[in-house]
């Protein structure tokens, strides 16, 4: 015989707005609640976000005079980068074009090169793996 006990009690907090998930654990005799919380992670708002082809996502940010690019992984937390180096072409639209690397700089890339204002050009972004000259990821985009 089921106890009614736990239905009850589970509607009486849910309408209360104290639980916001429940799920039942059954066994012969024994019912128990248990409450379920999943952290959502975003990406953030400023920069620009681009999905990565093997997966996860790079942010792409201006932060004062430096181009700084965050690595996501599928479900959108931080991760370390996987890339090495990378190399980034500006295309200003009133402005000659500018060019810059990117080396590591903890879990991130960075440019070491001031990347003057205004922040409104096209990038074009080569991410490295490894020592070789030939590049693993390629974005094209407008910033912002």
């Amino acid at each position: 015989m089921k106890s009614i006990l736990g239905p009850l009690f589970v509607t009486a907090l849910t309408a209360s707005g104290c639980l916001a998930a429940t799920h039942y654990l059954e066994k012969p005799g024994l019912t128990a609640l248990v409450k379920v919380e999943q952290k959502v992670h975003e990406l953030p708002e400023l920069g620009v976000n681009r999905p990565r082809p093997n997966g996860g996502w790079i942010n792409v940010q201006a932060q004062g005079i430096r181009l700084i690019v965050r690595f996501y992984d599928a479900d959108k937390k931080p991760v370390p980068s996987d890339m090495q180096r990378g190399f980034i072409r500006l295309r200003y639209a009133s402005k000659k074009p500018g060019h810059t690397v990117l080396t590591r700089e903890g879990d991130t890339l960075a440019t070491p090169a001031t990347i003057r204002p205004p922040h409104n050009y096209l990038v074009i972004l080569s991410l490295f793996a490894g020592d070789g000259g030939e590049n693993t990821e390629t974005h094209t985009f407008t910033y912002p």
